[in-house]
């Protein structure tokens, strides 16, 4: 049985642009997760399975390519305007070519879970490679993320001005249609 997704509201006091991204990771995380469960698991009900590939392929499809802008566009001219470590500047190379990497995975997983959400039936046929992929993306995930939180994060926290910080932040909320 897949466990239904409940995202926690927002909370009340302000978040700043490290938050923000910090929570779009435990969000791909959870997105991630809940796609190889419904990869695994043949016997869920087929509603419940619809109702599960559905929320996925909106994140992966909506919510995931917000969060890369946030990083690609916002973030990293940042970054690169504040001047960076060696180390720091190959990291943020390493997240570009990973977005790409991603994307590229996204492009064949994308059209499978639709298939899946159209025809819940067709997870017997899928399921081999369902699988095979939404691993290798989970794979991809967790090395991209731990890339960006101990590398990029702490790096782009120390050099970044409280300004830039505030903008980075108030771009990725219009993003999202959301209030400064």
């Amino acid at each position: 049985m897949l466990v239904p997704l409940r995202l926690q509201p927002a909370p009340e006091t302000p978040r700043d642009a490290f938050h923000l991204l910090l929570d779009c990771h435990e969000r791909i995380r959870t997105f991630s997760d809940l796609a190889l469960k419904v990869a695994r698991l043949p016997d869920v009900p087929a509603a419940e399975r619809v109702e599960a590939v559905t929320r996925v392929e909106r994140y992966f499809s909506v919510g995931l390519p917000r969060h890369v802008e946030d990083e690609d566009i916002s973030l990293a001219h940042r970054m690169r305007e504040a001047g960076l470590s060696v180390e720091a500047l190959e990291a943020l190379k390493d997240m570009a070519r990973q977005h790409r990497e991603i994307e590229a995975l996204l492009e064949m997983l994308l059209p499978r879970w639709h298939l899946l959400r159209t025809s819940p039936a067709s997870h017997g046929e899928l399921a081999r490679e369902l699988v095979r992929d939404s691993a290798r993306l989970s794979a991809l995930l967790d090395e991209h993320l731990g890339l960006e939180e101990h590398v990029l994060f702490p790096e782009a926290r120390a050099r970044l001005s409280a300004g830039s910080v505030e903008a980075l932040g108030a771009e990725m909320r219009a993003r999202r249609g959301l209030k400064p």
